[in-house]
């Protein structure tokens, strides 16, 4: 198998799965050690890097933090840092989770992210909290990505309010944020978009 069908594949086993913002272990434990395996054998040095990206990024989306940890912490470019940043946030450590989104930058996926906002459907007075709305307003409307902001946004929804609503809209963010940031480094690969 290459590596462009073992990442399709793997994808379609996790593309239906929306992964909590606060898991507490992995969603399918057979899903890890295919992941594991993937074959990297016909990939250029250069894109090793996003392989090892990819795997982290699925390992999220299969809610296996410490695996995808172990992967993005040995990737040195901004997109292991953004994997780095979005495992820690996922494990509650925000202001390690915030340091790593620094580190990454003005990440390439920002602008995809910005993009694909007009597509979630937010309604303002459906959050409870008018501190967790206002970060939420100031997220939703930003013109750009601020995944400092979306950090703050969560850690207060799952250590302070636990509203609903302001669960389902971050849950929703934070998946298309995994989705677009795992195609963004299958792109490096060489691989094609995809299919979401």
């Amino acid at each position: 198998m290459t590596w462009t069908e073992s990442v399709n594949r793997l994808w379609n086993a996790l593309k239906e799965h929306q992964p909590s913002l606060y898991p507490m272990e992995e969603w399918d434990e057979l899903l890890d050690i295919r992941i594991a395996k993937m074959p990297c054998g016909e990939l250029n040095a250069d894109q090793l890097p996003y392989a090892s990206a990819v795997k982290a990024g699925l390992h999220l989306l299969n809610e296996s933090l410490d695996k995808s940890h172990t992967l993005s912490q040995s990737i040195d470019n901004a997109t292991g840092s953004y994997w780095h940043g979005v495992m820690h946030r996922m494990e509650g450590d925000y202001s390690n989770a915030k340091y790593w989104f620094r580190m990454a930058g003005a990440h390439p996926a920002y602008g995809l992210l910005i993009g694909k906002l007009a597509q979630i459907s937010y309604d303002p007075d459906r959050i409870g909290s008018a501190a967790l709305r206002g970060r939420l307003d100031q997220l939703m409307t930003s013109p750009v990505w601020n995944p400092g902001l979306f950090t703050d946004a969560v850690e207060q929804q799952v250590t302070v309010y636990q509203d609903e609503a302001a669960e389902a809209l971050l849950a929703e963010l934070q998946w298309m944020e995994i989705k677009l940031l795992l195609q963004y480094s299958f792109q490096q690969t060489g691989g094609s978009s995809l299919e979401f």
